[in-house]
């Protein structure tokens, strides 16, 4: 399948690209100042395999030095790192680039900003790096005339998609839930733990969400281009897929990397699941782009569970007639308790924003009761379990259980409350801003219970009274 680097030309044409981008930003009056006194050579040498790696070439190509290494101590301001992307929005459109495939580049260019941008200087006035501003403008014919059309260059490709994006490319909800809740769960969901939730999903891939959404186009382009395996997308849109993935990531829990090693299974409703060998065919082609996309081997496990875990839960959203995800507006703790009872769970509505969830069975999927708190000012869910703690319990004895939970499960909150009698907690943001997917709420719901509840292994003194709250 070939990736945007393969479309718009590869090396040749990043070289050329490249090289008329540092031409505009030696001459710009905002941030010429930084090529000076630099080997161009040198850079241009590297922005090339930087810019290949964006587009698509496998990761391990690239040797330059780590990103925050080489440019904080610049001191870039916010500023002047969104001129220096709308400089490259020119040089690409310039080019030939789509504006869709823009979109995308600059998507995963954004994802780097805290690598590049000294928060410390914030001197010029911001500019938003997006496409729009260039939409109307024509190249010069003495640029036009020296850079071939990128789309000239290309390959003409029919598996290689073009469709009108509607994504934000960094709509990542943001949550800050009340500092005083019924549960003192001590947690601040802030745009910043969604972020780091996925970061933590998503990092080996060069790019972060922006480059998960271009490898599962290409995953639908695959598909669909085989006769015998097109029907796993029935109903589907590769729209729908690329905005679940992003909306609902956080509602797959990341767990630890051998647990990753039993096999890919489906979850999506029986009645539209599909035969094992073509289910295990789109597993391969999944893992065949991550593996050009630069993605380690032993990674491969981890990303294709999450990457596939969401596409079931589209598949079942299109192809089933009842209500699949909850609306934001409709979210309330009658309504949560409605999805959880649903999944053969109890519930008990303690006040207007926090229910108790607790299964009926001993020793069943849910071993450890849990809050589900509601911030409906922020749009965020909060799942939190407590444990209480032997009072006698000393400082060093909670921090190393609080560090072993950590190590062991990295992705929740885990920290003592110690304002009346000691608590034993963990706590895991969710946001609603596009709605609850019931289904993967069950699911992480069950997830989050037995992980919690794994943690009591690493209670080497016995300080924890296994009581639930």
């Amino acid at each position: 399948m070939p990736t945007l680097y393969d479309k718009y030309g590869g090396t040749p044409t990043m070289k050329i690209l490249v090289r008329e981008f540092y031409k505009q930003a030696r001459v710009n009056p905002k941030v010429g100042h930084y090529f000076n006194k630099l080997d161009m050579e040198k850079l241009i040498d590297h922005q090339v395999q930087f810019l290949s790696v964006v587009l698509g070439k496998p990761a391990k190509t690239y040797t330059g030095r780590e990103l925050a290494d080489a440019h904080h101590p610049l001191n870039i301001s916010d500023a002047e790192f969104d001129e220096i992307g709308r400089l490259l929005v020119n040089t690409l459109k310039t080019g030939g680039v789509t504006i869709d495939d823009i979109k995308l580049i600059m998507g995963v260019v954004l994802e780097i900003r805290d690598e590049i941008v000294d928060r410390t200087k914030q001197s010029l006035p911001q500019v938003q790096t997006q496409p729009a501003p260039v939409a109307n403008k024509s190249p010069s014919p003495a640029v036009a005339k020296q850079i071939p059309t990128i789309g000239a260059l290309a390959k003409p490709s029919p598996s290689t998609h073009t469709e009108n994006s509607t994504e934000k490319a960094n709509s990542i909800p943001t949550a800050e839930p009340a500092a005083s809740t019924p549960v003192q769960a001590q947690t601040n969901s802030t745009s910043t733990d969604f972020k780091q939730q996925q970061k933590a999903t998503f990092k080996p891939i060069f790019g972060g969400l922006p480059r998960i959404k271009m490898i599962v186009r290409d995953l639908y382009s695959q598909v669909n281009e085989e006769p015998e395996l097109r029907h796993y997308f029935l109903n589907v849109t590769p729209e729908k897929i690329i905005a679940d993935q992003e909306h609902f990531a956080s509602y797959v829990l990341r767990k630890a990397d051998h647990s990753y090693l039993g096999g890919f299974f489906q979850s999506s409703d029986l009645s539209i699941q599909v035969g094992a060998v073509v289910f295990n065919e789109v597993i391969d082609i999944l893992r065949k782009i991550l593996l050009n996309a630069g993605l380690p081997e032993h990674d491969t496990p981890r990303l294709i569970t999450h990457i596939m875990e969401i596409i079931e839960e589209t598949r079942t959203q299109c192809n089933d007639n009842k209500i699949g995800v909850l609306k934001s507006v409709d979210v309330s703790v009658e309504a949560l308790s409605k999805v959880y009872q649903k999944g053969k769970l109890d519930t008990i509505i303690k006040s207007p924003d926090l229910i108790y969830v607790s299964s009926p069975f001993k020793g069943g999927p849910y071993p450890f009761p849990f809050f589900t708190q509601i911030d409906s000012e922020n749009q965020t869910l909060t799942l939190i379990a407590k444990a209480a703690v032997k009072e006698s319990v000393t400082p060093e004895e909670m921090g190393y259980l609080l560090n072993e939970a950590k190590q062991y499960a990295p992705i929740l909150n885990f920290y003592s409350d110690m304002d009346d009698a000691p608590l034993y907690v963990a706590s895991y943001s969710l946001p609603f801003e596009f709605g609850v997917p019931n289904r993967l709420l069950i699911k992480i719901a069950q997830q989050f219970s037995k992980t919690f509840s794994d943690t009591f292994t690493y209670d080497a003194e016995e300080i924890l009274l296994k009581v639930a709250l």
